[in-house]
């Protein structure tokens, strides 16, 4: 998951407004890539709850879809049949599931950031970085992806990546949907699984981010 401290958020609006003088533009640059780098760390997928221990509000896996709202910040997002919570609340700040008895799963995570974080910068850079990611086979797509009701002024923009499952860290591949609202909180969606099941169960993960819908309740 790819989480920005309040600190990185401090840090790299600094960074992305340009508040440094003209004479230091090659500190600049660097401190531009240092800002993405921090913005960008990648930790792997919460690992699910051993089948015999009490999780925070896990539930039996069933065979129906579970469509799960998020009443405060105004978006749902649907979790197939047979899927586990194991870590998290869906109503708060953060939720995982996983599927028993495969690596596949899906986390939820979302942090405000302070009122002056540049949340449009931040996705222009971000976005930027992933596409040139591509051409090094790190990412085998990148693209900008909103959810925004302009009548409401409601949802979020942002990016979307799928990772190539090489490179590093080769435990989980995933696909990422990253974005902020009109309050500035960062929101990460992500499903994910090992390399070796991610092309068999794409088009399922890649639906599971696909149900997230914003400012419907």
């Amino acid at each position: 998951m790819r989480i920005m401290t309040h600190k990185t958020a401090i840090a790299l609006a600094g960074i992305l407004t340009g508040g440094f003088a003209a004479s230091a533009s090659a500190g600049f640059d660097s401190l531009i890539q240092q800002g993405l780098e921090a913005a960008t760390k990648s930790v792997a997928p919460a690992a699910p709850a051993p089948q015999n221990a009490a999780s925070p509000g896990q539930a039996a896996p069933s065979g129906a879809p579970t469509t799960y709202t998020h009443a405060a910040r105004r978006f749902s997002y649907t979790i197939p049949g047979g899927w586990q919570l194991v870590n998290g609340d869906p109503a708060g700040e953060s939720a995982s599931f996983m599927l028993p008895g495969t690596t596949i799963g899906f986390n939820m995570h979302m942090t405000q950031m302070v009122p002056s974080f540049p949340a449009k910068a931040s996705v222009d850079a971000s976005l930027k970085q992933s596409k040139e990611e591509v051409t090094i086979a790190k990412l085998l797509t990148a693209k900008r992806r909103d959810d925004w009701d302009k009548k409401k002024k409601c949802g979020i923009i942002g990016w979307e990546i799928i990772e190539s499952g090489k490179g590093s860290d080769t435990s989980h591949q995933r696909i990422i949907w990253q974005g902020y609202d009109a309050d500035n909180y960062y929101f990460n969606f992500m499903t994910f699984s090992h390399p070796r099941e991610f092309a068999q169960n794409q088009a399922l993960l890649q639906g599971v981010l696909d149900s997230i819908r914003f400012c419907k309740n």
